[in-house]
């Protein structure tokens, strides 16, 4: 019952770190690299948690080949794999995940590394999509998602009330 207690309030107590880290994070206002761009990345509780993931996929392979049995031959590998390949993913997309902006453009270079290039004024619509704490940003011929919880997002939803109107007072209504 104890230990119950203890292992709930301990998840309660990360996850609440993890949620105030990030928000710290992405209110931090960044200066304009040499390039005269800013550069948004992901956040290093991304990097975190695949990691951790990783590490729980390699400890049930190791596990599930010392006490490998018929009961376990479906499932084990089942779950094994989701932590093994959710680990990998998150990590790529802490690797690969970048906003850069200036005064004229947004390249996104995405979680597999592809880059799209808006300019502002060709902009036409940008979504808040609350579910998953995301920007959609939409053009004539484009879209793509800015995660909210960038380092340095803050300026970014600057640079974007300066050059499109849109605020993020309107997005939430």
């Amino acid at each position: 019952m104890i230990i119950n207690v203890i292992g709930s309030v301990l998840v309660s107590l990360i996850t609440g770190i993890v949620f105030w880290y990030s928000e710290t994070k992405s209110n931090k206002k960044l200066k304009k690299e040499i390039t005269d761009r800013y550069s948004l990345k992901a956040n290093l509780v991304y990097k975190i948690v695949g990691i951790v993931c990783i590490i729980i996929g390699v400890i049930l392979v190791n596990v599930m080949i010392l006490n490998w049995n018929e009961e376990i031959k479906v499932i084990a590998p089942i779950v094994a794999s989701i932590f093994l390949i959710s680990g990998t993913l998150i990590t790529m997309f802490y690797d690969n995940y970048r906003v850069e902006f200036d005064e004229l453009r947004i390249i996104i270079t995405n979680w597999l590394g592809k880059k799209k290039t808006f300019y502002w004024n060709e902009i036409i619509k940008i979504n808040l999509v609350g579910s998953i704490k995301c920007l959609k940003i939409k053009s004539k011929t484009k879209q793509a998602l800015i995660n909210q919880d960038t380092i340095g997002f803050i300026s970014f939803m600057e640079m974007m009330e300066l050059k499109t109107g849109y605020s993020m007072e309107n997005l939430k209504s």
